[in-house]
């Protein structure tokens, strides 16, 4: 029996660089924490550089696929914009996080006399944060579900809850650890 050949896909190739963000995010977040608790080193800035790539794809990909829906929703003259609530808290919060991610790395990552050094952690530096982790939690737990399907994941409802009590504990342990290296700067 001939196969058919699969056709190249947006949404598949965005399901699979979502995936990777959303390991490498894993991985960068625990030891982010670490190293905000001062128990860790710094190997997962690299981490944090690739990741910023796939999110730059991820990003273009995204605007793509928004602008292709708002086309379609201009030549219908149908927005149907409550029965859309979720499409656009995804799209509103993937704004918010590159916006809040953007702070992230200004926190993080600025350079003095050509060394990477610490800014002053204050207050809006957390509150900064805080808002960060929060629009994370919102866009990836409105994204999990569409991106199971996108895998083929059969046992939808299980994986899904698991994956969402895994990351609200992540994203809890993330904001302790902020609030903890703020009372380390400012302690």
């Amino acid at each position: 029996m001939k196969k058919k050949p699969t056709r190249f896909s947006l949404r598949r190739l965005n399901a699979v660089i979502t995936g990777l963000i959303l390991i490498l995010f894993l991985i960068h977040a625990m030891f982010g924490v670490f190293q905000m608790l001062g128990a860790a080193g710094t190997w997962h800035k690299r981490i944090a550089g690739f990741s910023s790539g796939l999110i730059v794809i991820h990003l273009i990909i995204g605007i793509k696929l928004t602008a292709d829906t708002l086309k379609v929703q201009r030549r219908t003259g149908t927005a149907y914009f409550k029965e859309n609530r979720l499409f656009w808290a995804r799209r509103i919060s993937g704004v918010a996080v590159m916006i809040l991610l953007f702070f992230h790395m200004a926190a993080f990552t600025t350079a003095v006399e050509g060394q990477t050094r610490l800014v002053w952690f204050n207050g809006y530096s957390l509150l900064f944060q805080i808002f960060f982790v929060l629009s994370l939690a919102l866009h990836i737990i409105s994204n999990v579900k569409p991106l199971l399907i996108s895998f083929g994941v059969s046992r939808l409802k299980e994986l899904s809850f698991d994956i969402l009590f895994v990351l609200s504990i992540l994203m809890l342990v993330m904001t302790a650890g902020f609030i903890v290296y703020y009372f380390r700067w400012n302690g």
